[in-house]
């Protein structure tokens, strides 16, 4: 009889590519599962063609919290009974909630299945939702998802993250990097500025200071979303050298295929990166509050640039001391040397 499993994950870009091991290892311990993935809207195409995924429901969490905010009960109540009717449409085996929250262990509630299963550090209150909760098989993030599947009884054989981008996309940057006259004797060198976390942001000066440095061996390009426009325009202003500034000017899935095209991509921790390191595009981290050892990519082709001081890895998103040290100490030199160094092992 197939197995019917949902895994719950609705963001971030970063969390959602580390989660797609996880529906690889199901396909390749029980290759007839049926995958359904309950995902956010702004992380969709990030799994809308992977193979392993059989069926989306898509769903928004931010539109569901914004009507709660503006105490519009009535549409936040409909967005909840139209999932809840999508959940009812079959039952599943398991539910995997990989996202860990109170929200998304009363979603989980709302499917029809016997076996709950989340993550023993999932946060408020989550585990309490389950009807069981697993420990990680490691110190990766990856291995933290991983967890989940032990107790289905299926051991990993494979913790490859997958992103794959449609032909549509690989037309638009094959476009893009013509226009932008990069061929393909040129090695690109892709730096993505911007995170979510004011922690995790490395200073627009020393973005520039590393693309100026590069600029000898590598045509450089910025990419990342439209809310880090002015950023970009800043490190394009201060690099004093050619940069192609394409951040706000493509959709998620065109960036994913930029970064197909790189030879290197350079980034603090953000979603973009994860996006380079599943296509198998060599990666260097800048890691400030983020841990290395948790959400460095594995593999050779993946470095990282640290400088540790005794407050690192607070996972904070606010500075408790007010410099962010850990993040605005480490220097371009470092960075510029791990990308040489991660090219020479290729």
């Amino acid at each position: 009889m197939t197995k019917e499993i949902l895994i719950i994950r609705l963001s971030s870009i970063g969390d959602v590519i580390h989660c797609t091991p996880v529906a690889g290892a199901l396909k390749a311990a029980w290759p007839d599962c049926k995958i359904t993935w309950l995902v956010g809207e702004v992380c969709a195409d990030l799994i809308k063609y992977n193979p392993d995924i059989d069926h989306l429901i898509i769903w928004s969490r931010e539109r569901f919290e914004k009507h709660l905010r503006a105490y519009e009960f009535t549409q936040a109540f409909g967005l909840w009974r139209h999932l809840q009717a999508e959940l009812a449409a079959k039952t599943y085996d398991a539910v995997l909630d990989i996202h860990g929250l109170f929200l998304t262990g009363m979603i989980a509630r709302q499917a029809r299945t016997s076996w709950r299963i989340g993550l023993q550090d999932a946060r408020e209150l989550n585990p309490l939702l389950m009807t069981k909760t697993a420990k990680p098989l490691g110190n990766h993030i990856v291995e933290r998802y991983l967890g989940v599947l032990s107790l289905l009884g299926i051991t990993p054989v494979t913790r490859k993250m997958t992103l794959v981008v449609p032909a549509k996309a690989k037309q638009f940057a094959q476009s893009y990097l013509s226009r932008e006259k990069v061929s393909a004797q040129d090695k690109l060198a892709i730096v993505v500025p911007g995170t979510t976390w004011p922690t995790k942001n490395w200073p627009s000066e020393l973005f520039a200071a590393t693309a100026g440095m590069l600029a000898q061996d590598f045509k450089i390009m910025l990419c990342g979303g439209r809310s880090e426009v002015a950023r970009g325009q800043e490190i394009a202003n201060k690099a004093g050298v050619p940069v192609i500034n394409a951040i706000g000017a493509t959709s998620l899935l065109e960036m994913a295929a930029l970064l197909e095209q790189a030879a290197v991509v350079i980034a603090g921790d953000t979603g973009p990166l994860y996006m380079a390191a599943a296509l198998g595009t060599p990666t260097v981290t800048i890691f400030g509050p983020t841990n290395p050892v948790t959400y460095t990519p594995p593999g050779n082709q993946n470095a990282f640039v640290v400088n540790e001081c005794q407050c690192s890895f607070c996972h904070k998103t606010k500075c408790r001391i007010g410099t962010s040290e850990c993040i605005n100490s480490v220097q371009p030199n470092d960075v510029v040397a791990q990308v040489y160094q991660v090219l020479r092992k290729l």
